[in-house]
């Protein structure tokens, strides 16, 4: 660089202009360690420390300068420098640094108002985020309020924090909007074809994971080309479940990673299979060419079929196009192709995608003039391609508005108030290494840029840039334990060097804990605490947020008060919080206080199904039909790798198709029905392919075998005609209705099965229905003949429940939970009340409900998402109360209940 200057200068007048943080002459200064170092040694000479910061911050720009005058003989200068010379705590440091001078301890008078510089310590980045709204609030408020175009926000990470800004400035009431702009992202992540552009390449050179291709059909610039709306990718997805798509785009492409090249689970193998599901009826159970079909694609979802099929085949095309390398000239014409073909920009992404193509063709030339005119490859390409759109020389700029940008950009300008968030410990400076490549770090030369001492230097600017105020905050409070975390090593740096200078005279321990408690602002955990709306606290606690002040004020009954925005300072508030430590768990109170209202004559009317859902999760049952409350079904994720061994899902879709089968039909009197059910399961994609999982597969289909037969010969007696009834029960004065049918009753009573493994559900669903039939038995002679008893099958065995004459009394007192479960939480959890009932230990419940790091699955109050909501504020879940639901509910069904499984 300085060779090109010394080169332009002998035809033409250069005029630089430097930024020189000194006056003084300070390029033989060392920082004090380095200092000591050199009077070991004998070699102090002319060092010395002068300023602190300046000797410890200011080595990369000292170097600059330095090698400027050395390498440019023919020099004028104009110098000037100016000292701010207001007298606040700021501008002490900016004039220190100036005059190359380190202030006396205590040498400096801060005024009590002088909030020039500030630290503030929060849980969390977002609370970092919502501080600095409410700081920054106060300071528009106030006196000589700076604009809002005077104000710049910089942060180490800007990509992690631009979603939480514009979640925490952007969505604020109108009253409290602060304009705001994000400058200096990544145009890659900002221009919409620029980005869809490389995460188009990227999936082609990988596996062909079934979640990222799914992912650039969800870019709507890539979704619009093949059209495919939001309906549609609904469709697709399920779609890519269903068909066992997981990764690769055929047994070729696995094969070529020197895998087995098996068609299972590829977009190959997916597709022929939903394309069968169209061709093919409805529930078609026989296999074609060893594949059942799936999907059912029917009507008018062929045009997603036909769109998602063509949008596989381009990337696949792409992909064997990547391949092989390429000259600069076909790259260019490729990428181009690539855009033409992918993506169908609508509005503002026109000119973006033009400035897209634009960064393509410079990526030719910039190819062609550094002599690339050889092939090049698709990971040296991609590389470029991702640096030509990044190019730094593209950061941020200064907007009429509140400018968020990166801790590089704007580097130097000054502005009124500049705020740094994210300062924590190894954030910045940071710590990572310098790749192994790196000539620059392997042999640094005078001058060099090396990111450890440009980044200190980079703070040293940002310190120096500030006119009014410097605002700091970091993450120093864990969020999990409240622990205390380091800030960044530069920030303590400065709070030493501040509070040295600024402890009250003479410096002890007590002033300088005194003049750090006047820099450091600690914050609560939420920004609803009571201590944001004291009016004995400080303006730099204070909160501007008039929904949590109405919370506030309805919970504990009295008139907090916000400042109002126009004269902060002078505020009056007329509330002081008496439990500020616990006003976190105390508005996170009780969901249900008080007990709902009784429920409507409509609800005294249940079906047996109804109330079998309702003990099977009774809270679950409370706040969707009382309440409205309906967590609905999560979505499934897609998966990226075949399964090596099937997972619960998987088996369960085995069963639903071959179990019916072996129901119907002895499979074992012959070796063809047992070949047949054989060739049925293998021709899913259930179970993987390959010994292992064939041996898995066996030993399954041997189990549904055996269970099959069990069944079969506990069901040999013809089903009656089908019956229903209702059943009218008084619980606690009231009139209830129970009705249900039974379409499998026989002679010998109900016989119901299940393949799995029995659970607390199927013993609830069991009792219910034989309660049922025996209320029913003995209130209506349409049923004699048959033995009001219950055979339930499962895979690991079956139980037996006997006649119960006392039906009705039992189903009052179940109906009777029932009605109490309609108006608040019921402390019944079928696991945990299982456990309790059978083994009479309150340990034995209390390991089936929690959940702990030490278990390899969740307890059972993670196990539905009504559970912490319905019982917060609950203090213990497994009370006197669980006890005596769990005895009414288990109680008289293990004095009925024949099961060897069951050991009381």
């Amino acid at each position: 660089y300085l060779s090109i200057l010394q080169g332009l200068s002998r035809w033409i007048d250069l005029h630089l202009y430097v930024l020189n943080p000194c006056r003084e002459y300070w390029f033989e200064i060392v920082d004090p360690r380095r200092l000591g170092y050199l009077k070991v040694t004998d070699g102090v000479g002319h060092h010395e420390v002068g300023n602190r910061l300046l000797a410890s911050w200011g080595k990369q720009t000292r170097a600059h300068i330095d090698l400027l005058f050395d390498k440019t003989s023919d020099t004028l200068t104009d110098e000037k420098f100016a000292a701010a010379g207001t007298g606040t705590l700021l501008t002490s440091v900016q004039d220190a640094i100036l005059d190359l001078v380190d202030p006396a301890p205590g040498s400096v008078q801060v005024d009590s108002a002088d909030r020039s510089i500030e630290v503030h310590v929060c849980h969390s980045l977002t609370r970092e985020l919502e501080v600095l709204q409410d700081q920054l609030l106060s300071v528009l408020a106030g006196p000589n309020p700076p604009r809002p175009s005077e104000i710049l926000v910089l942060t180490p990470n800007l990509q992690e924090a631009a979603p939480l800004i514009d979640a925490v400035f952007g969505t604020v009431p109108r009253a409290r909007q602060i304009p705001f702009a994000i400058t200096g992202r990544p145009p890659s992540s900002q221009n919409a074809p620029a980005r869809a552009l490389l995460a188009i390449l990227t999936v082609a050179k990988s596996r062909f994971q079934a979640s990222a291709v799914f992912e650039l059909l969800q870019q709507p610039i890539i979704g619009r080309r093949f059209d495919v709306d939001t309906t549609e990718l609904d469709t697709i997805h399920r779609w890519i479940r269903q068909s066992g798509i997981r990764w690769g785009i055929d047994g070729g492409q696995r094969a070529g990673l020197t895998l087995p090249g098996v068609e299972h689970h590829t977009f190959a193998d997916g597709l022929d299979r939903l394309f069968m599901g169209y061709a093919l009826p409805a529930r078609t159970i026989q296999p074609l060419n060893d594949r059942l079909p799936a999907g059912s694609p029917e009507g008018s979802e062929a045009l997603a079929l036909g769109s998602f099929q063509s949008f596989v085949e381009r990337l696949a095309q792409l992909r064997a196009a990547l391949v092989k390398p390429q000259t600069p000239a076909d790259w260019r014409q490729l990428l181009l192709n690539v855009t033409e073909s992918f993506l169908a920009p609508i509005d503002d992404e026109v000119d973006a995608l033009r400035e897209a193509e634009v960064a393509i063709r410079d990526l030719y030339v910039n190819m062609t003039q550094g002599g690339a005119e050889s092939p090049v490859s698709a990971d040296v390409s991609l590389a470029a391609l991702r640096s030509e759109f990044d190019d730094a020389t593209r950061g941020g700029v200064p907007t009429g508005s509140v400018t968020f940008s990166s801790m590089a950009s704007l580097r130097s300008l000054p502005y009124r108030c500049i705020c740094v968030i994210g300062l924590n410990d190894g954030a910045f400076p940071s710590t990572a290494r310098p790749d192994e490549f790196d000539l620059m770090a392997l042999a640094p030369r005078r001058g060099d840029r090396q990111r450890r001492l440009d980044e200190r230097n980079l703070f040293l600017d940002i310190v120096l840039a500030a006119r009014d105020k410097l605002y700091l905050s970091y993450t120093g409070r864990s969020v999990r334990d409240n622990s205390v975390l380091p800030p960044s090593v530069l920030v303590a740096e400065l709070l030493d060097y501040v509070v040295n200078a600024s402890a009250a005279v003479p410096v002890t321990p007590k002033t300088v804990k005194a003049a750090r408690d006047r820099l450091i602002v600690e914050h609560p955990l939420q920004p609803f605490s009571a201590t944001y709306f004291d009016p004995l606290v400080e303006p730099r606690r204070r909160s501007f947020n008039d929904e949590y002040r109405a919370a506030l004020s309805e919970r504990f009954r009295a008139p907090f008060q916000v400042p109002p925005p126009a004269s902060v300072p002078g505020a009056t508030q007329n509330f002081s919080p008496e439990e500020d430590e616990d006003i976190v768990t105390e508005a996170q109170g009780a969901f249900f206080r008080l007990p709902l209202a009784a429920a409507g004559p409509e609800f005294r009317e249940v079906t047996l199904q109804q109330l079998e859902r309702f003990f099977i999760n009774p809270l679950n049952y409370l706040l969707k039909e009382r309440l409205g409350i309906d967590f609905g079904k999560r979505e499934e994720a897609l998966q990226d790798d075949e399964p090596f061994v099937a997972d619960w899902p998987s088996q369960q879709h085995l069963v639903q198709r071959v179990l019916p089968h072996l129901l119907a039909s002895d499979a074992d009197a012959d070796g063809a029905g047992i070949a047949t059910i054989t060739t049925l399961a293998r021709a899913g994609i259930e179970y993987p392919p390959g010994r292992l999982g064939d041996i898995e597969l066996e030993h399954e289909l041997q189990r549904m075998r055996e269970f099959a037969e069990r069944v079969r010969a506990d069901s040999l007696e013809p089903c009656l005609p089908p019956i229903s009834h209702k059943l009218e029960i008084v619980v606690e004065g009231e009139v209830w209705t129970l009705s249900g049918a039974f379409s499998d009753l026989r002679p010998k009573g109900l016989v119901r099965n299940r393949y799995d493994d029995v659970r607390p559900n199927e013993y609830l669903s069991g009792w219910l229905a034989h309660l049922f039939l025996n209320a029913v038995a003995a209130a209506d002679g349409a049923l004699a003949g048959v033995t009001p008893q219950t055979t339930w099958h499962s895979r690991d065995g079956h139980y037996t429940l006997a006649p119960c004459s006392d039906a009705i009394e039992r189903l009052a007192e179940l109906l009777s939970l029932y009605r109490k479960g309609l108006r608040r939480p019921l402390h019944f959890y079928p696991k945990s009340a299982w456990m309790y009932a059978t083994t009479d230990r309150f340990s034995e419940a209390y390991k089936a409900w929690r959940t702990t790091p030490y278990r390899s699955f969740p307890g059972e109050d993670q196990r539905s998402p009504a559970y912490p909501l319905a019982l917060r504020g609950v203090a213990d879940p497994l009370d006197d109360e669980f006890i005596a639901n769990a005895t009414t509910v288990f109680g008289p069904l293990l004095d009925r209940i024949s099961d060897p499984r069951i050991k009381t």
